[in-house]
């Protein structure tokens, strides 16, 4: 049973297996989105292909037929001296654990509010994943909060306390091997998963007058979107300045 590694390439699948140098695969329950970090072969002084994969380009990880990993490279590390490229992806999850969020939860229902959150992150998820799904015990309570500056990992679990709250259910976060992010009863999904590295003693040395070159790719610190909230929650116009807040005061005034 062999270990296969695709990248997507302007919507084109390709195989790097015969590249593959080492795979190092991490997750654990204190450091929740899934890690891999991988080495590839890349042809500088010798014969071998020099494909070079940029940060962003989804990656994923196969155990024979079972996909095992779906994500993003995050960090791309180029290595002249050692003819390798280093390669750090991370899954979907990655974005919850980065992304501060602000949000006024009000009287919703404590399914509707992750659903809020992964939809306004784009993050891919299957509605019967989340909290027992659209007719299950998030969708039972509903919650108001006040949420400023967390992760959107943590204002997720915030939620699925709250539920656990209620039906001492305890809910773990993981992403499944379609790719979709859930958040479902612990004891549904192994929470660990573990890679044997593996080499390949045949790949030749550098051998050669350049002496050393790198040239690292990162999108880890890349903003991908920008929301504006006032000190209550409310959203607020980037252009004018005006919080929702405010359009109800001057409506209010207008009708007075």
């Amino acid at each position: 049973m062999g270990l296969d590694v695709y990248v997507y390439d302007g919507g084109i699948c390709k195989s790097l297996s015969d590249l593959i140098t080492n795979v190092k695969y991490t997750c654990s329950l204190d450091k929740i989105a899934q890690q891999v970090d991988i080495t590839l072969a890349y042809g500088i002084y010798s014969d071998l292909p020099s494909f070079y994969i940029e940060s962003g380009q989804k990656i994923e990880l196969y155990v024979g037929d079972r996909n095992i990993f779906k994500g993003k490279v995050m960090t791309s590390d180029l290595k002249a001296d050692k003819e390798e490229l280093e390669l750090t992806c991370y899954d979907y999850i990655w974005y919850l654990t980065k992304s501060k969020v602000v949000y006024n939860f009000s009287n919703i229902s404590a399914f509707d509010a992750v659903c809020k959150i992964f939809n306004d992150l784009e993050i891919p998820y299957s509605e019967n994943g989340i909290l027992g799904g659209p007719n299950g015990e998030g969708a039972s309570i509903n919650i108001d909060h006040l949420v400023k500056n967390k992760s959107a990992y943590d204002a997720c679990m915030m939620i699925a306390t709250e539920v656990h709250n209620q039906f001492g259910t305890f809910y773990y976060m993981f992403m499944d091997v379609a790719g979709n992010v859930g958040l479902m009863p612990c004891d549904r999904y192994w929470s660990k998963q573990t890679i044997r590295p593996c080499s390949d003693p045949s790949l030749p040395n550098p051998d050669g007058t350049l002496i050393a070159l790198s040239y690292k790719s990162d999108m880890s610190d890349m903003i991908t979107r920008v929301q504006l909230f006032d000190s209550k929650g409310n959203a607020v116009d980037i252009e004018t300045g005006d919080s929702a807040e405010d359009d109800e005061i001057e409506e209010g005034e207008e009708n007075g």
